[in-house]
C-alpha cells in the first residue's frame, strides 16, 4: 500500500524534469535573443532574430497549449520583433495571447504591451483605445490599470486632449498611489500640463503633492526607497520651472 501513490510521485517527478529541461530551453532561447538585438550588424541582426524566434518557436511547438509557458513565449517573441523593427508580426504576437491560453493579467498585459508598442509607432488613437480596453475589461484592481491610466493621459496628450490627459492623470494619483512609477510620472504630467498653460503655481502644488507623498519612502534605505528616489530625480517639470529638485518641496 505504501507504492499506491508512486505512480503520481512518477509523474509529478517528471513534470519537474520537463519543467527544468523547459527552463534551460528558454534560457538559451532568450540568450540568442539578447545577442540577437545587441548585434549592431543589421544583416546579421535579422538572422540572429530569425534563429532566435526559431528557438522559441520550437518551445511552442512542445507546449501549445499551456496558459503559463504560451504567453510568457510570445510576449518575448514579441519585444524581440519590435527591436528588430517588425512592429506588425510583434502586435500579432501580443494579439495571439488575447485569443490563445493565457492568464487574465496575461491578457490585461498582452492589450498594454501592443498599446504601447502602437504608441511608439505614433498611433495614440489606437493606444489610448487598447489601453482603455485594460482598464474596461479588466478593472482597476490589478496593478496593469495604474500604467494603462498613464498611456491613456499620454496619449490624450499627444493629440492635444489635454483635459482628457489631465483626468487619467489624476484616475492615477488618486487610486493608484502604491504604484510609484506610474503614480510619479502623472504628478510630473500634471505639473507640466500646468507649466504649459502657463500656471507655475498649479505646478509647483502638483509636485509639493508628489514629494509628500514619496519622499519619505525615498529615505527608506532599501532597494525600493533607492527605486522611488531614481524617479523623483527624473522628473521634468522641477528643471522646466527652473528650480531643480527643490521646487519639489
Amino acid at each position: 500500500m505504501r507504492f499506491a501513490h508512486a505512480p503520481v510521485v512518477l509523474a509529478a517527478l517528471a513534470a519537474a524534469v520537463r519543467a527544468d529541461d523547459l527552463a534551460e530551453a528558454l534560457a538559451r532561447a532568450d540568450a540568442a535573443s539578447a545577442a540577437a538585438r545587441a548585434e549592431p550588424d543589421p544583416p546579421k541582426r535579422a538572422k540572429a532574430v530569425d534563429a532566435a524566434l526559431a528557438a522559441y518557436d520550437a518551445l511552442l511547438a512542445e507546449r501549445p497549449k499551456d496558459p503559463e509557458t504560451v504567453p510568457r513565449i510570445r510576449r518575448r517573441r514579441a519585444t524581440l520583433l519590435a527591436a528588430g523593427g517588425r512592429p506588425a508580426e510583434a502586435m500579432a504576437e501580443h494579439d495571439r495571447i488575447l485569443a490563445g491560453p493565457s492568464s487574465r493579467r496575461d491578457r490585461a498585459r498582452a492589450l498594454l504591451d501592443g498599446a504601447r508598442l502602437l504608441q511608439r509607432g505614433s498611433d495614440f488613437h489606437g493606444a489610448e483605445r487598447r489601453a482603455a480596453r485594460v482598464v474596461d475589461e479588466y478593472g482597476d484592481e490589478l496593478e496593469l490599470g495604474a500604467r494603462a491610466w498613464l498611456l491613456r493621459g499620454d496619449c490624450n496628450r499627444s493629440m492635444a486632449r489635454l483635459r482628457e490627459a489631465e483626468a487619467c492623470y489624476r484616475r492615477v494619483v488618486d487610486r493608484f498611489g502604491d504604484e510609484a512609477e506610474a503614480c510619479i510620472a502623472s504628478f510630473d504630467a500634471l505639473a507640466i500640463l500646468e507649466i504649459e498653460a502657463r500656471r507655475p503655481d498649479g505646478a509647483r502644488r502638483w509636485l509639493k503633492a508628489c514629494a509628500e507623498k514619496f519622499e519619505k519612502r525615498a529615505a527608506r534605505g532599501d532597494r525600493y526607497g533607492a527605486m522611488v528616489g531614481r524617479l523623483l530625480g527624473e522628473m521634468k517639470a522641477p528643471s522646466m520651472l527652473g528650480g531643480g529638485p527643490a521646487e519639489r518641496r
